[in-house]
């Protein structure tokens, strides 16, 4: 049996919001999406706000949602995700990042949406 990180433990306690991420299952005929049944997991949002100007010298602001899931989360690129309210309800997810530990052991998954 593989060895859990202490790390996974410590991120897995501030996992204290909850997702509901909905496996892709293909596209039908028309080529519309289908997905599975969704599936509750702990998370935490991370969002990062960056202001700057921009060439024009217009002050813009970007901001970028990561999602942290705990490592046993399944989910992939294309799968879709209800975040907590109040935020966005079935963002597609952009790329699944595995972080690891000093081991290479997964410590929790970062997602990013579109």
């Amino acid at each position: 049996m593989a060895q859990v990180s202490p790390l996974a433990e410590i991120i897995g306690n501030t996992l204290r919001q909850t997702c509901t991420v909905y496996r892709y299952g293909g596209a039908d005929p028309t080529g519309q999406p289908i997905y599975g049944t969704g599936t509750q997991y702990p998370c935490r949002l991370a969002i990062r706000t960056e202001r700057s100007f921009n060439d024009t010298g217009d002050y813009i602001t970007n901001s970028t949602v990561n999602v942290l899931l705990p490592a046993s989360a399944e989910l992939g690129a294309y799968d879709m995700i209800d975040l907590p309210a109040p935020y966005q309800q079935g963002a597609i997810i952009r790329e699944v990042v595995s972080a690891t530990d000093q081991w290479g052991r997964t410590t929790h998954q970062v997602v990013r949406i579109q």
